[in-house]
């Protein structure tokens, strides 16, 4: 075999394997992946979203959706309140529901303007309420017996 057609040889055979791995590697990142994507938070109030396609955009989160409840499970126990002070971005119209448990009788109160929101809570028995964010602007909620702030709600 002459020099020129080992050479070409030798680039076929380079091209080959070449062409083989570039294939290989489409065909490898088509096939699904487990956790391809990343999860999507869901509300039990949300609404169905069956029909959607994956190169769809995804819905704004609940806290930001005014079509989704906002639901915050709230924990009072030992002079502490879980969350505490945390902000969360909520949209004009949306619906807020409060669960709250707590270890002592108290009021957990909603400043969400007018006479505000206020729900009664027993010791030891769980209590549910809601309320829906008429305006914009910064509302707290807060433990009246404690006086400590659960929440900021930032509606816009």
């Amino acid at each position: 075999m002459s020099e020129s057609a080992s050479k070409a040889r030798g680039a076929l055979v380079c091209g080959a394997v070449a062409l083989g791995l570039l294939m290989s590697a489409c065909t490898s990142a088509a096939e699904p992946q487990a956790n391809a994507s990343p999860p999507v938070a869901a509300s039990p109030s949300a609404p169905s979203s069956s029909g959607e396609s994956p190169t769809s955009i995804p819905p704004s989160p609940p806290s930001l959706n005014p079509d989704y409840a906002l639901t915050i499970n709230v924990t009072i126990a030992n002079g502490k309140t879980i969350p505490s002070g945390e902000k969360i971005n909520v949209r004009v119209g949306q619906k807020v529901i409060l669960n709250v448990t707590s270890d002592t009788d108290d009021e957990v109160h909603a400043h969400i303007g007018g006479p505000g929101y206020e729900l009664q809570v027993t010791a030891g028995t769980p209590a549910k309420g809601e309320f829906t964010i008429d305006s914009p602007g910064s509302f707290e909620v807060e433990s009246h017996h404690l006086e400590k702030i659960i929440v900021i709600l930032n509606a816009r």
